[in-house]
């Protein structure tokens, strides 16, 4: 099977990446800004395509001449961009998936999976976010994502297209350099792992649920190979640590595994509005245990805290730490 994965060189495209590379997939890596150093060593089993969603004949060059049977829609402009620019966010989140809706429906895409967030929510939820719970944005990344699910629920309706979403929470890994209200988790762990010193712009309360980047490259992998017949809420939410660990929290169990970290704390105003504002403490992902049998294997916190440290001092330069 060819397969499409847009944002293919970020830290969740080129893990997914392997994964489909040891089912003997082909894959073709559309991204607008290369990070090389992670294709190392798949940098001759893969296509690297290099194209922006808001330019649509990009997108559908891309699924056309690669004869793609599915796509992983991973690619987005994430939430402090989005509301630094919310125009860009438009075109890239909620323009560029029509591009790559319309390019599926065009030619022939078998099936389609979108990466979706819990930013979905907003207005009016209480501590615990269900598959169930009514989604009202008050972000542009999350007004862009939900509109993102309800276009591909009407493709999935209109033109037969096996269109299938997950929703993270946020996804906690080494790496990445884009700046986001929930960055600090990782960042903290980079830098104790590293040996240097961490002053987070988010107070020691700042809390939401976290997804390890390894379950949330398993979730969506699961998602795509889920037999059809077993798809009947068609958007899920993806559960990981719950209930939502806070920035103190995270310093003390990093501090179990590296007790002389340096870490200090200095709330950036915007971000703590950010955090005051939620009230989402459990992101119950329970509809895609009873339909496809996924659950994380790293929801105890020590455990994901353990293994992103073994990740960034066994392959700082894979990641860009080094």
């Amino acid at each position: 099977m060819n397969i499409l994965i847009t944002g293919g060189t970020g830290f969740i495209g080129v893990g997914l990446a392997r994964k489909l590379l040891a089912r003997g997939e082909n894959v073709v890596l559309f991204d607008i800004a290369i990070s090389a150093q992670r294709l190392t060593d798949i940098k001759d089993k893969v296509k690297v395509v290099q194209g922006d969603l808001k330019v649509w004949p990009e997108v559908l060059n891309a699924v056309r001449d690669n004869k793609i049977d599915g796509i992983f829609h991973l690619g987005s402009m994430l939430s402090l961009p989005s509301e630094d620019n919310p125009w860009a966010s438009f075109q890239t989140n909620v323009a560029g998936t029509m591009h790559v809706l319309e390019a599926a429906r065009l030619f022939g895409v078998k099936r389609m999976v979108f990466a979706s967030t819990a930013a979905t929510y907003g207005l009016g939820t209480g501590e615990v976010i269900t598959d169930d719970t009514l989604q009202r944005p008050i972000t542009m990344y999350g007004c862009g994502k939900l509109y993102g699910e309800l276009l591909g629920r009407f493709y999935r309706r209109k033109f037969d297209l096996d269109f299938r979403a997950l929703r993270y929470c946020a996804v906690m890994g080494p790496g990445v350099k884009t700046i986001a209200v929930t960055q600090f988790y990782p960042w903290m762990v980079e830098a104790a792992a590293l040996g240097k010193p961490f002053e987070s712009f988010a107070g020691e309360t700042a809390a939401v649920p976290v997804t390890y980047f390894k379950d949330a490259i398993r979730a969506i992998e699961m998602l795509f190979y889920a037999p059809k017949e077993n798809i009947k809420t068609v958007c899920y939410n993806i559960s990981g640590v719950s209930p939502a660990r806070s920035a103190k929290e995270l310093e003390m169990a990093i501090k179990k595994f590296i007790p002389d970290a340096k870490i200090t704390y200095k709330p950036d105003k915007v971000t703590m509005e950010f955090f005051n504002s939620q009230t989402m403490k459990v992101f119950d992902g329970s509809r895609a245990w009873e339909e496809w049998g996924y659950k994380p294997q790293y929801s105890d916190f020590d455990k994901v805290v353990a293994d992103f440290i073994k990740e960034v001092r066994t392959n700082a330069r894979y990641y860009g730490l080094a």
